[in-house]
């Protein structure tokens, strides 16, 4: 697909050009021919006026006649008296046949053949006649056609190579975008694969027990549950991230995200607890900010699920949102295995995790943290992880809003 789009942006561009490239040198020998057309008019019309009487070979040496040639009919002797410019390229005898013709015609100007044309002009008993050949000045535009075009099509040559290696580097992010897609669509199926591979495994179990109770089969009803339950977790995930790629709005409004932190942290009291993880949390009252209530409840929830999942043995969790006069920052740090460097640049990738057999167990999809993050960019905030010391923490920054009267 990226390779047909690389070649259809290239085709269009080449194409555009060679359109544009090829109207200017239309343009350009348009223009050319008008301007020779003139001066050769202008150089005819000062051969008419030539004065006959003085010497033949003034006449030869003007360059402005160089390409004309003047015949001059006495009408009363029938006589022709011929004056030859040096580079006329024209000879009396080929001449001659077409000067009567001219004369009893009563246009004043004409064409002798496709490369030679006439301009007369009448003093009393003489006709003026000044013959041009169009085959040299017209020579020399076609020359200098040919010339441009061999420079156009190197040009267009050039310019397609060039529009090549543009292509490939604007398309680079549209690559990069499209691996991620299709790797997103992959891990997406892997995920639902396995709930549903489980559901159906435990409803031919149940099938095949017929005549159970269904206490009896209670592990396999709570074991589907179970998987559907984190099924549809995962396709609301999926969802939300589907509806932020697709740029939808979120309603903002001002929020007391002090609130919206001590109520999720209640909840979590005892999970916990019964996970046996201390925990402890510092909220400093009133922190108002512009945002989505249910967006920034699911970041807390996010987080705290994250440092439940991850935190080691008995683990300290602690949780502490601050004011920092412009901004507020809230912090949920977790003991943990130490993180290389590698590890925290992808933690916030979608379907990443750092131990696929602990998630598995956890009961995680690696969706979790990259909606953080993308909660955070939706409210204008920013979210960053390190970890030192094996204690993982991450710093969530929003822009404060002033309390409401």
């Amino acid at each position: 697909m990226i390779r047909r789009l690389r070649k259809r942006i290239v085709a269009i561009n080449v194409i555009t050009a060679s359109l544009i490239l090829f109207c200017a040198l239309i343009v350009t020998f348009v223009v050319g021919y008008g301007r020779i057309d003139i001066e050769r008019e202008a150089r005819m019309n000062l051969a008419l006026n030539f004065d006959t009487q003085q010497d033949e070979i003034r006449f030869e040496e003007e360059k402005i006649f160089d390409d004309v040639v003047l015949a001059v009919y006495d009408a009363r002797t029938h006589q022709v008296e011929w004056f030859f410019g040096g580079n006329a390229n024209l000879t009396r005898e080929e001449l001659s046949r077409y000067v009567r013709p001219i004369v009893r015609d009563v246009r004043r100007e004409g064409w002798v053949n496709i490369s030679v044309r006439y301009v007369k002009a009448v003093e009393g008993s003489k006709v003026k006649i000044a013959f041009n050949n169009l085959g040299a000045s017209s020579g020399n535009l076609v020359v200098f056609a040919v010339s441009v075009l061999g420079a156009l099509t190197l040009g267009i040559i050039v310019y397609f190579l060039f529009s090549l290696f543009l292509a490939r580097i604007a398309l680079r992010p549209v690559e990069d975008s499209w691996k991620k897609q299709k790797q997103f669509v992959a891990d997406a199926s892997h995920e639902l694969k396995t709930p549903l591979s489980v559901i159906l495994a435990n409803t031919d179990i149940l099938a095949s027990h017929k005549d159970e109770t269904v206490e009896s089969q209670m592990k396999w009803v709570e074991n589907t549950r179970a998987e559907a339950v984190r099924m549809a977790e995962l396709v609301n995930q999926l969802l939300f991230l589907a509806k932020n790629d697709d740029g939808l709005k979120v309603q903002m409004q001002d929020v007391n995200f002090s609130n919206c932190v001590e109520g999720i942290v209640l909840g979590y009291d005892a999970v916990f607890y019964e996970k046996q993880h201390k925990f402890s949390y510092e909220v400093t009252p009133d922190v108002w900010v512009v945002g989505n209530e249910g967006q920034l409840k699911q970041l807390v929830t996010i987080l705290l699920d994250n440092a439940n999942k991850y935190s080691k043995g008995e683990g300290n969790i602690t949780l502490r949102l601050q004011n920092n006069g412009k901004h507020c920052t809230l912090t949920v740090a977790n003991d943990s295995e130490q993180l290389s460097e590698e590890q925290l640049s992808h933690l916030f990738d979608r379907f990443y995790t750092v131990d696929n057999s602990r998630n598995k167990n956890n009961g995680g999809n690696g969706l979790g943290l990259n909606i953080a993050q993308v909660i955070c960019q939706t409210h204008n905030g920013s979210i960053r992880v390190s970890c030192e010391n094996g204690r993982t923490a991450f710093d969530v920054t929003f822009p404060l809003k002033r309390k409401k009267d």
